[in-house]
């Protein structure tokens, strides 16, 4: 996957990991993601589509507030050797909780190796490093979430002019409206359902029903807000 920037707009900045993702591998699916950590775009490296899929859904969560990705845990074999192990993710929420997450494709688990390997891990994981560990696997994936995670990772990039009639036209918005009325307002074209998806983005309007993000969903204003 490449990266492509505007003109005059910084690039992301590469994120450092403790282990090095081996990139352009045949049969195998490897690629790059922008996401923010710290106000700033930082370009991480995924080693599986279902890794790529979990991290845009873990990016369009509103609980969630940063992503790690490949981090570091050092435990110890049955046998007594240290070894080192790389959690795909950990994932910080809003209420201050902290989840490490093995990535792991739904056949692996019906190893009992695999199975016992990955107990022996999170049985040593201390508080401190997470406040609990799990198991995300492609079946676990809600495929509604992930085409609104992908799309809204799509339209990431902002058009200021139609986004300040989006913004414009919500101000005043009581109850829900479809996207495809908030459409016809804005009178932007096609650009006016990827503004409207960015405001989705930056919770500033929310979908009411659990539906993908289409000209027929209905939103509203945030009701926390």
């Amino acid at each position: 996957m490449q990266i492509s920037t505007l003109a005059g707009v910084a690039p992301p900045k590469y994120l450092p990991v403790g282990r090095k993702v081996a990139k352009g591998r045949r049969k195998h699916f490897t690629g790059q993601l922008i996401l923010e950590r710290g106000g700033q775009e930082i370009l991480a490296d995924m080693e599986s589509h279902t890794e790529m899929q979990w991290a845009l859904v873990f990016a369009a969560r509103r609980e969630v507030v940063d992503i790690e990705t490949q981090v570091r845990f050092d435990w110890t074999h049955h046998e007594g050797k240290k070894k080192k192990h790389f959690f795909d993710f950990r994932i910080s929420m809003h209420d201050g909780t902290r989840v490490a997450a093995f990535v792991k494709a739904a056949k692996r688990l019906e190893s009992a190796r695999m199975l016992r390997w990955l107990e022996a891990i999170a049985a040593q994981v201390p508080s401190e490093f997470a406040d609990r560990v799990v198991v995300l696997t492609e079946a676990h994936l809600d495929p509604i979430e992930v085409h609104n995670a992908e799309f809204l990772d799509e339209v990431r990039e902002s058009v200021p002019e139609v986004d300040a009639l989006a913004r414009r036209e919500i101000q005043h918005l009581k109850g829900a409206v479809r996207i495809r009325d908030l459409v016809s307002a804005i009178g932007a074209g096609g650009q006016g359902i990827r503004a409207v998806a960015r405001l989705i983005r930056t919770n500033e309007l929310e979908l009411v029903h659990h539906v993908r993000i289409d000209h027929d969903a209905l939103v509203r204003r945030p009701t926390d807000v």
